[in-house]
């Protein structure tokens, strides 16, 4: 394998859903928290179990779990030199050097614009990956702030290329993959994942636009569903169920071929 080992970990209700209201973040507390059975502990409990068996040296997000579509950006000041001098990675020496777990944040279109550098923990640093459509005054910003970047990708993030370069230029072996529903999905359709932990809530939601497990495009007549290998369940006391699959990797023969062009 050329790229990063993905291992999902995520929380959902029955019918599928990651979060009580369309629009929430990390920061956001919806009122229905608090009928969460346990607090958070089996989460805890089972990224333990992960770190345990996998020794993850990333965790990796989208920018939608940090902010809002219709937050405001930040303004930055204009970039004012040649703007193909930041499209190359941003790797300083002095950051890499002393990381040995990275916050991965996906954020093609330079959006998340804090300056927060994940440094709380020791050890641990973030690093964006971006696109080269990623405004030339967002790039400059990260490298004044001394912030890591990776680019794959012309107009969104390459998720492909960038898992290859995480590994390649970083020596990244496993994630965890912990965003919301629009990253999953997109790491789902570009069969980057390979393994689920899921952690199932003893509780249905529903809703319209409360995102779910995967949100993406639908499937095509040549697409396949991930197909998944059932390596435990675990009930939990407080009514949580642990599922914990391998996703099985389609033999290149299997594959549908898309339409040819003559």
């Amino acid at each position: 394998m050329d790229r990063t080992y993905i291992v999902m970990q995520l929380a959902a209700s029955v019918d599928g859903r990651i979060t009580f209201a369309p629009s929430l973040t990390m920061f956001d507390k919806h009122p229905a928290e608090k009928l969460l059975p346990d607090g958070g502990a089996t989460w805890k409990m089972v990224e333990m179990a992960i770190e345990a068996s996998c020794h993850p040296q990333a965790a990796i997000m989208g920018s939608g779990t940090v902010m809002r579509e219709s937050d405001p950006l930040r303004e930055l000041p204009p970039f004012e030199g040649d703007p193909t001098t930041l499209h190359d990675e941003f790797l300083p020496e002095e950051v890499v050097k002393r990381t040995t777990n990275w916050a991965v944040l996906v954020d093609g279109r330079g959006r998340c614009r804090s300056g927060y550098k994940a440094t709380e923990n020791a050890g641990c640093h973030i690093l964006h990956l971006v696109s080269h459509g990623a405004p030339a005054e967002y790039l400059a910003y990260l490298r004044r702030e001394m912030i890591p970047y990776l680019i794959a990708g012309q107009h969104h993030v390459d998720l492909a290329e960038a898992m290859r370069k995480l590994w390649r230029k970083l020596d990244v072996k496993v994630a965890r993959l912990c965003g919301g529903g629009t990253l999953n999905g997109a790491m789902l359709r570009a069969d980057l994942i390979d393994e689920i932990h899921l952690i199932v809530w003893p509780m249905m939601i529903g809703g319209d636009a409360t995102p779910t497990l995967a949100d993406c495009p639908d499937l095509t007549a040549s697409d396949r569903p991930a197909r998944l290998t059932l390596i435990s369940a675990e009930p939990q006391a407080d009514g949580n169920l642990w599922l914990h699959y391998k996703v099985e990797r389609q033999a290149l023969s299997e594959k549908p071929m898309g339409p040819s062009v003559s």
